[in-house]
C-alpha cells in the first residue's frame, strides 16, 4: 500500500479518535483509538507497540491491502481471525 496513504489513514484516526483496522496479506487487527500513539510509520514499515511495549509488531507496507478508520460505536468492520491491540 502507498505510504501517502497509510500515514493519512493513521492521522485520520487519531484526529478522530477512532481505531485503525488493518488488513495484510495474512491476519487483520484493530489498533484502538488510546494506542494509536504506539504506531510509528516508518521505510516500508508500520510497526505497532503492543501490551505495554512488551511485544512489538511489523507490517510490511507492500503487505497491507487495506485500512479502515471506525467510528466509536460502530459495528467492527470485518475483522476475521485478527487479534486488537490494546490493552493486555
Amino acid at each position: 500500500m502507498d505510504r501517502k496513504l497509510v500515514e493519512e489513514a493513521l492521522e485520520q484516526a487519531r484526529r478522530e479518535k477512532a481505531n485503525l483496522a488493518i488488513w495484510d496479506r495474512r491476519d487483520t487487527f484493530t489498533v484502538e483509538a488510546e494506542h494509536l500513539n504506539d504506531v510509528e510509520l516508518g521505510d516500508g514499515h508500520l510497526r505497532v507497540r503492543m501490551q505495554d511495549g512488551r511485544a512489538t509488531v511489523y507490517l510490511q507496507l507492500d503487505a497491507i491491502y487495506k485500512l479502515a478508520v471506525e467510528q466509536e460505536g460502530a459495528r467492527p468492520v470485518g475483522i476475521r481471525a485478527g487479534f486488537s491491540v490494546g490493552r493486555g
